[in-house]
């Protein structure tokens, strides 16, 4: 970094947590999932504090910045590691690897410094609640906040200076996932004791100090709690630590774990086992302790919901009042007494800011979305090795998914931009005949797929013989014959209900339910059929996967060699994991009670139903099967070739 540092190294090379490119693909799945709840966590609770009259205390002031430095503290590790899992080099440059260094650790000592400034505010409250507002005062909580910030910074910086003036003249392999002082200073070809006496130093002397001020504060809160004579009394003022203690006991335990081990049984690859609960899932699990265990924060949260539901509700009206059509129109049929000729879609929201962030989201998917679909089945179709029966099915499912959320998404994103989003009568009908024919096109197809792997486990010798190219065709057709059949019965029962009041539709797309709940008319068949054939193609649908798998499972269980059994469940891993969110997905929109059936709680579970699990299934099926992973690393290879 300087004129003293020898390093010969222009960059490092991050070993990761694992080289096995299965683990890799679940991993980066868990932690992306860990990180976006994270940083949706983190932020919400920020913006929740500051939005919520109720919540403007010294507390809670501290909450947010505890909250902020978790958000920090994840970001600067996690999405660097999320890109090296689909990198063979993962590697980070000189200058990358100390910005990382330096604000890994002024997060964690910022850290360490608000949870012990948390526990003091903590004794102030319980023990002189009455002095609270004066000794708390907000430029006292301020100068506390800029303390801490200034303070780790500089920690941050002077451990970083002397870290990279060691000299790095060998190996620049870092084992682990990010950089971090302990492997770095492993791999110093210059003295590093100064640089270990400092850390020991300087982590030892921050942990030990905050850890002190906490053991005080709750020493003396322990006291004041115990001289409380009620029951009731000494369990709310000890409700009030709850959350915090829970918080400290995870962090410091953590802390313990990683930094004050002797030298002699200090072992790299436990810390990075223990560093992705530091700086992955600690984050991610404040907010949630916080916002789970704080009764004042659930209060405000519900506060909030209860105030958009009410917009929601009075946005729905307005609407009604400016779009309803009192002039009748031709209808579907003669019995069909309706007096709309357009519907007016609610969407997912009102709010012009989110709808632009939506907008930009579901774009960026629903592109994933057709570019995986129509890649898989063109990758399929030119790769002779991919010509069997599981990837024909494979190509009609990326197929379905592909005209699934293509009947749905394109209108949905051109109407965030429009204020009125309107769609007409026969427009609305042909959407709900095409959504209904690809939901059922796609249970059995995922079923016919979960036969298709039975035959192959339990009847390997013949299973060329028992599903010939004629049969799966067969199946195919029927498979779309009867999703367009329920899909037209479906659509026409529900265009021959009257509609002569409302013409506002409280989703974003047109789908069965919402529309019943407009009609003026008795739907109580409709809702019967709906429940009947819904209940008899996802039971029977299910019936066969579930009987497919129980064979498949008694036939895997039979082989004696343990690779054996892990090949044959292998190639049911991705087929496994796509009927478990499918199948999940369908049995909570579809098979609700109506006691506890919600439109709102429908179109947010649509959402993934329709928007995300098409983007999915193609990752799941590339990322997860090496015949498609080798297939693909052909094509690519072939295509570099041809343009040398």
């Amino acid at each position: 970094m300087d004129t003293g540092n020898h390093s010969a190294v222009s960059e490092f090379i991050l070993l990761g947590l694992t080289d096995n490119p299965e683990l890799q693909v679940i991993f980066f799945g868990v932690f992306l999932v860990i990180y976006i709840v994270s940083v949706t966590t983190n932020l919400g609770l920020i913006v929740l504090i500051q939005i919520s009259p109720q919540l403007h205390t010294p507390m809670y002031f501290f909450l947010s910045h505890l909250a902020f430095i978790d958000f920090c503290f994840t970001s600067a590790v996690t999405p660097n590691m999320l890109v090296n899992f689909w990198h063979d080099v993962k590697s980070i440059t000189f200058f990358a690897c100390a910005v990382q260094v330096c604000c890994f650790i002024t997060f964690v000592v910022c850290e360490v410094y608000v949870l012990s400034i948390m526990a003091y505010d903590r004794y102030v409250a319980i023990c002189n609640p009455l002095l609270y507002v004066i000794l708390m005062s907000r430029k006292l909580c301020v100068q506390m906040i800029a303390g801490t910030y200034i303070y780790g910074f500089t920690v941050g910086l002077v451990q970083n200076v002397v870290t990279f003036r060691l000299s790095f003249c060998d190996s620049n392999v870092v084992n682990h996932f990010y950089c971090d002082d302990v492997p770095l200073i492993a791999l110093a070809c210059s003295d590093t004791r100064v640089k270990e006496l400092m850390l020991l130093i300087i982590a030892g002397f921050n942990f030990l100090f905050s850890l002190v001020i906490v053991v005080i504060s709750y020493a003396f809160i322990l006291r004041a709690i115990l001289r409380i004579h009620s029951a009731e009394g000494r369990q709310k003022a000890f409700s009030t630590c709850a959350s915090h203690l829970t918080s400290i006991s995870i962090f410091y335990g953590t802390v313990i774990f990683m930094y004050l081990q002797p030298k002699s049984t200090h072992s790299l690859n436990r810390d990075k086992f223990a560093s992705v609960l530091y700086v992955v899932v600690i984050p991610m699990l404040n907010p949630v302790i916080y916002t789970l265990r704080n009764q004042e924060v659930k209060y405000a949260l519900k506060k909030i919901v209860e105030k958009l539901c009410l917009d929601d509700y009075y946005s729905e009206r307005v609407l009604q009042r400016l779009y309803y059509r009192p002039i009748c129109t031709s209808s579907m049929a003669k019995g069909n007494h309706s007096a709309v000729s357009g519907i007016i879609l609610f969407g997912l929201t009102d709010n012009p800011e989110l709808q632009v962030i939506l907008f930009g989201i579901f774009l960026v998917v629903y592109l994933v979305s057709v570019m995986g679909n129509l890649g898989l089945i063109v990758l399929i179709q030119v790769s002779p090795q991919l010509h069997t029966p599981m990837y024909f099915f494979l190509s009609h499912l990326a197929c379905v998914d592909f005209c699934f959320t293509s009947s749905v998404t394109p209108n949905m994103l051109i109407n965030f931009w429009q204020e009125i989003k309107s769609i007409t009568f026969y427009a609305c009908a042909v959407q709900l005949c095409c959504f209904v024919t690809f939901v059922v096109s796609e249970l059995y197809v995922l079923s016919i797929m979960a036969y298709d792997r039975y035959v192959a486990i339990c009847n390997p010798l013949l299973y060329v013989i028992l599903m010939p190219r004629k049969l799966c065709i067969r199946m195919i057709t029927s498979t779309y014959i009867y999703g367009f059949s329920v899909g037209l019965v479906q659509a026409v029962s529900t265009f021959q209900l009257s509609f002569c009041g409302s013409n506002v539709v409280n989703h974003f797309y047109c789908d069965d339910v919402p529309l019943a709940a407009l009609a003026c008319s008795d739907t109580r068949v409709k809702e019967l059929m709906l429940l009947i054939i819904a209940g008899f193609n996802t039971l029977f649908s299910l019936v066969i996967v579930a009987i497919s798998y129980a064979f498949i499972l008694r036939a895997i269980l039979r082989l004696q060699s343990a690779e054996g059994r892990r090949k044959a469940f292998s190639t049911c891993a991705s087929h496994l994991t796509s009927i478990s969110i499918f199948y999940g997905t369908v049995i909570f929109m579809y098979l609700q009670p109506k006691s506890t059936h919600s439109l709102h709680t429908d179109k947010f579970a649509s959402v993934f139903y329709v928007v995300v699990i098409p983007m999915l299934n193609p990752l799941i099926y590339s990322l997860r099967n090496q015949e498609v992973k080798n297939a693909l690393k052909k094509i690519i290879e072939r295509s570099c070739l041809a343009i040398k």
